[in-house]
């Protein structure tokens, strides 16, 4: 495995994914930063915290002259992640991304046909490969232990989806970091769909408090989804979410991280790392050769500019009444 992006800079997971990585049997051949400092500060971390010793480079495609690797973690920034992943897909290594799958400033501005053209070019080059693409949206993980305290919720297609989440960033650029978590989890609960009605509402100039909210149409119907973002500078971050008004709200023990779900009621059950999970499915995709899930990862992509544009076009014209 090659990780670029190997340190906790911002609010990124590279330290962890290599450790996890490492800790399921994969050998880390190499990390990838953006100038030789950050290399060798990402490289010390690994060693002290993790017992990983790995070699260090400026670009991928210098760690690929030197380097024999089966795949790759894509842990950068999202401004960073494109280069990475088309030299990922040209080498035919498999891909770990952390989401969103790419980002760059005025994205929500470009055609939609352009986006999913990307992705799709991605998508293909790796499928040829019998390569797999692993995007890193970790709360879907969680659901399991969401119906062990709500099991009434499970079978029927929820009327309607609401989800909190409390970003370091905000305005246009929380829904950038979030919103592929609001989007994962429609995936997963209802299948592939459209996003109509999109609005988006903010309860302040600085866009702090954004209320993101949609009609996702679905093959069983349509469902009621919003997601309300609160700006939170450091953890423990609050968060949850709720199906159909049956709700969860995450609770993070620190220093451990561990995690709990606790109902309104007070019951309360634990929740594993979603990241292991994560990590693990995205370990087994490549031990079987699975392909990428196009439809998936083309409409989350879409929809997330989608969400961004709407998010933009709330911010020009001020707090909404």
């Amino acid at each position: 495995m090659a990780v670029i992006g190997a340190r906790r800079v911002r609010q990124g997971t590279g330290e962890y994914v290599a450790r996890e990585l490492a800790a399921r049997g994969c050998t880390i051949a190499g990390v990838v930063g953006t100038s030789p400092a950050s290399v060798e500060a990402a490289r010390a971390g690994l060693l002290e915290r993790h017992g990983i010793d790995a070699r260090g480079y400026t670009s991928l495609a210098a760690l690929l002259e030197r380097e024999a690797v089966d795949a790759v973690a894509v842990c950068s920034p999202h401004e960073a992640h494109l280069a990475p992943l088309e030299v990922a897909a040209a080498a035919g290594l498999h891909v770990f991304a952390e989401k969103p799958l790419y980002w760059r400033p005025g994205l929500e501005r470009a055609p939609a046909e352009e986006v999913a053209a990307t992705v799709e070019r991605l998508v293909e080059r790796l499928a040829a490969a019998g390569r797999t693409l692993h995007l890193n949206a970790q709360w879907p993980y969680t659901l399991e232990r969401f119906f062990a305290l709500h099991p009434e919720a499970r079978g029927a297609p929820p009327a309607s989806f609401e989800m909190w989440l409390s970003p370091m960033t905000a305005g246009a650029d929380a829904v950038v970091d979030a919103g592929s978590h609001l989007i994962s989890m429609l995936q997963a609960l209802l299948g592939p769909g459209d996003m109509d009605d999109v609005e988006v509402t903010s309860e302040d100039a600085g866009g702090d408090r954004l209320e993101v909210a949609c009609t996702y149409v679905h093959a069983a119907g349509a469902t009621r989804a919003a997601l309300r973002l609160g700006r939170c500078p450091a953890p423990p971050r609050p968060a949850g979410y709720a199906l159909d008004g049956r709700a969860v709200e995450r609770r993070i023990e620190l220093p451990s991280y561990r995690f709990t779900f606790e109902a309104a009621d007070g019951r309360a059950v634990p929740v594993p790392d979603p990241l292991v999970a994560s990590v693990e499915d995205f370990l087994r995709s490549a031990a079987a050769g699975r392909r990428p899930d196009r439809t998936a990862l083309v409409q989350g992509m879409t929809q997330l500019q989608a969400l961004v544009a709407a998010a933009s076009t709330t911010a020009s014209r001020g707090v909404a009444s």
